[in-house]
């Protein structure tokens, strides 16, 4: 007979693991803004999430020396990660600002692919297509590609989601089905979460740019509460 393995809730009683969910984003503070709140409620049920980043995000730092400004992204993410409950986070090391030619540079599909599928995940959240960053929507169509190819084979079911970071509106991915996640008892990991982002937050040319970011993250979540009927809410496109 199978053993499963458990989880400790944070009450101390245990609790069955789920599985895994995979999150895979451009920047090292994506996985927060986006979907920090679901997170957070995922691992507090019982599922492992991990997390995929591509870029240090070193664009915003650009007199700082590369090995300098990676050390700290690394070290607010896997802090960042410990606050929402993740089991860890792995960086590509892609150039910020270019990671879409930088990953076809690397030829990195057949290490990306091999990567995904060594998280066996259930779940992967990942980017939309309607965001306002380049960096972004590459990440998102990098993602879908990669699953395609997998799926296709038979190596790889999962469900796709995208999450909102810099984009307005959702045009493209308007009619795709939506995952309402109710985040009222975890809106407080995302925000504890974000702050651990020091770097971005007191970098002079950066503040205006993060303080909208992070507004929008209140907005989203308050907003969303309301129009679902909860205190707080995070929702995603299933594109796959």
């Amino acid at each position: 007979m199978a053993i499963k393995k458990q989880v400790k809730r944070e009450n101390g009683t245990p609790q069955e693991e789920k599985g895994n969910i995979l999150v895979i984003c451009a920047h090292s503070d994506d996985q927060i803004l986006g979907p920090g709140g679901a997170v957070a409620k995922y691992t507090r049920e019982g599922y492992n999430v991990y997390t995929i980043i591509c870029s240090y995000g070193e664009g915003s730092h650009p007199h700082m020396k590369l090995s300098y400004i990676a050390k700290i992204r690394v070290l607010e993410a896997k802090e960042a990660d410990s606050i929402i409950g993740g089991k860890g986070v792995m960086f590509l090391a892609l150039k910020d600002g270019a990671i879409g030619a930088d990953f076809r540079k690397k030829k990195m599909m057949e290490r990306f692919k091999r990567q995904i599928l060594s998280y066996v995940p259930k779940k992967i959240f990942t980017h939309s297509g309607d965001d306002l960053h380049p960096d972004h929507r590459f990440v998102k169509e990098v993602v879908l590609d990669a699953y395609d190819s997998l799926a296709r084979k038979n190596l790889l079911n999962a469900e796709v989601y995208t999450f909102d970071v810099s984009n307005i509106f959702n045009k493209k991915e308007r009619n795709f089905p939506r995952l309402i996640v109710d985040i009222t008892d975890t809106f407080r990991y995302k925000i504890k979460a974000l702050h651990e982002f020091r770097s971005q937050i007191n970098f002079f040319s950066y503040t205006i740019t993060v303080n909208i970011l992070y507004l929008a993250v209140y907005y989203r979540a308050f907003v969303n509460g309301l129009k679902y009927g909860f205190k707080a809410a995070e929702v995603f496109r299933r594109l796959r």
